[in-house]
């Protein structure tokens, strides 16, 4: 279950697991799921924040290593028995977009970078080696080449998201004519009803009149 800070005293409670990412995963993440865009002092406070709460918790582990965990591993570390990953797994691959701004953002704030480092020396690694040189995997991944495919992918991701807001928006214009043409056709049913309605008391009324004359 997840808990916000308030809601939790976690002051060495095993129970509590922090999970944080490396910087480039959290801008990729923020990028994709928020509306606003975010600014050096965000990401500083982001981890400022992370780092503040890792020394309260007895467990902080990446999203990374915890990803390639399976349920028995899970178990074991929820209660306190530290499982191990395969040594041949590689850190994540970095995006070159993300690679090249966060690259960027550490070279200007070398306080988030130590942040992060300081994470991952105290995490559980799972006997797997701390993400020490991130500063370098971040420059490999930020080449010219990579970094303008990722560029032109996302142009063609923002012209898909376009295609299917407008495709969306026809089929919103055809289901309220479709609607409203359903609502008029309703209408003329309405009409021929009540039409029907006043013929038929126009008619027992004539009959009725008929059979007292009769009488």
């Amino acid at each position: 279950m997840q808990l916000e800070w308030h809601e939790y005293d976690s002051i060495h409670n095993p129970e509590v697991i922090l999970i944080y990412s490396p910087p480039d995963q959290i801008l990729e993440q923020w990028r994709i799921e928020s509306g606003t865009t975010a600014s050096i002092q965000d990401i500083k406070n982001l981890f400022k924040l992370v780092e503040t709460h890792s020394k309260r918790v007895s467990c902080c582990i990446s999203s990374w290593r915890l990803d390639h965990l399976d349920t028995t591993s899970l178990i074991r570390l929820s209660n306190n028995e530290v499982p191990c990953l395969d040594n041949a797994i590689d850190f994540p691959e970095i995006n070159a977009l993300s690679g090249l701004i966060t690259f960027n953002l550490l070279s200007e704030n070398q306080e988030v970078l130590e942040f992060y480092l300081n994470l991952e020396l105290k995490s559980y690694l799972l006997n797997h080696k701390p993400d020490i040189g991130y500063i370098n995997r971040l420059k490999k991944s930020a080449v010219s080449n990579r970094v303008l495919k990722d560029w032109w992918k996302i142009n063609e991701q923002r012209e898909t998201s376009q295609e299917e807001a407008v495709g969306n928006l026809k089929r919103l214009h055809q289901i309220q004519e479709d609607y409203d043409q359903l609502i008029e056709q309703q209408e003329q049913l309405r009409q021929v009803l009540d039409q029907q309605n006043t013929l038929s008391r126009r008619a027992l009324i004539k009959l009725a009149r008929m059979q007292n004359d009769a009488t």
